[in-house]
């Protein structure tokens, strides 16, 4: 019978592997097993490039830390990796940060994005400058004895700074009711409601019966605010807010028993200012809404200098 020979790394001789098995009564498939294992092992060790900052275990558990500091329930893999860096100074790739957080089950499920449908207005509804468009929306929410109550938004599309907000019971959600977040917004970058004191500024809207009501059309007429409601059945358009509202769900208010109105306007409003200033935007570089805020408006101001 013909024998197997290998090469000894310590040696450089030559040995028959079949009958070495045989007289240890080990597998053949062992002894190529471990050999495999160690040549990886050497592979790792002599892999160029500097030295991870954390193994895995350590890495692991400051990903568990930045999740229970973060004020919000639902960041993933790429927002770890920003906090990661911010807060604790460690690098690491986001794909080992990935591969780390799904092996822990902390990344939540995700649609794939091949199985969604074309849009007509596939592209981006995100405006080059602060205040050029607002979106608003509304959206309901119940309290614990079984009540719904009403939020409305105004929310400016290139910063997602939400600029206003109102909470009503739901027999009083008209019209009135859906411009207050629009007229607050007004106050706060214009100082005031005057007639023509919106010029610049479209607000995009859906087809909801607050927003198609001659009272609210009057209105944006009045404080020169341009119309610019969504595309019919396509909320995408209103894709700023209804992400906002997304958001604000799953942080805020899928997670609280609100007693009352009051209740409510206490919690949400103090979690809408944590989300002005600690959220972060991916595609204005991991910034928060306020800051996004803050360099626009830092900006002429250099440049007038």
């Amino acid at each position: 019978m013909r024998l197997s020979r290998e090469t000894s790394e310590a040696t450089g001789r030559r040995f028959p592997v079949d009958l070495l098995c045989r007289l240890l009564l080990v597998p053949r498939s062992s002894f190529y097993e471990y050999r495999r294992q160690t040549r990886q092992e050497r592979r790792e060790r002599k892999r160029p490039g500097p030295k991870t900052q954390a193994d895995d275990a350590r890495l692991l558990a400051l990903i568990r830390l930045v999740l229970a500091r973060s004020p919000f329930h639902t960041e993933g893999t790429k927002k770890v990796h920003v906090r990661l860096r911010a807060w604790f100074g460690v690098r690491a790739s986001r794909h080992r940060i990935n591969r780390l957080m799904r092996k822990a089950g902390l990344l939540s499920p995700q649609r794939n994005a091949a199985d969604r449908e074309e849009k007509e207005h596939d592209g981006s509804l995100v405006p080059k400058a602060i205040d050029c468009l607002w979106g608003t929306d509304g959206t309901q929410f119940g309290l614990s004895n079984g009540r719904l109550l009403w939020l409305f938004a105004a929310i400016d599309h290139f910063s997602a700074e939400v600029l206003g907000w109102h909470i009503i019971e739901v027999g009083h959600g008209n019209a009135f009711a859906a411009l207050e977040p629009v007229k607050q917004a007004l106050r706060k970058r214009r100082g005031a409601l005057t007639r023509n004191a919106g010029q610049g500024v479209s607000v995009r809207h859906d087809w909801g019966p607050q927003y198609r009501a001659g009272a609210f059309a009057k209105e944006l007429d009045f404080l020169g605010l341009g119309n610019s409601p969504a595309f019919v059945h396509e909320p995408e358009t209103n894709g700023v807010i209804e992400r906002f509202f997304r958001t604000l769900k799953e942080e805020c208010l899928w997670i609280h028993d609100f007693r009352d109105a009051e209740h409510a306007r206490d919690v949400v409003g103090r979690w809408i200012e944590t989300y002005n200033e600690e959220w972060l935007i991916e595609r204005h570089g991991y910034r928060s809404p306020r800051a996004v805020r803050r360099a626009c408006e830092a900006a002429p101001a250099a440049e007038v200098a």
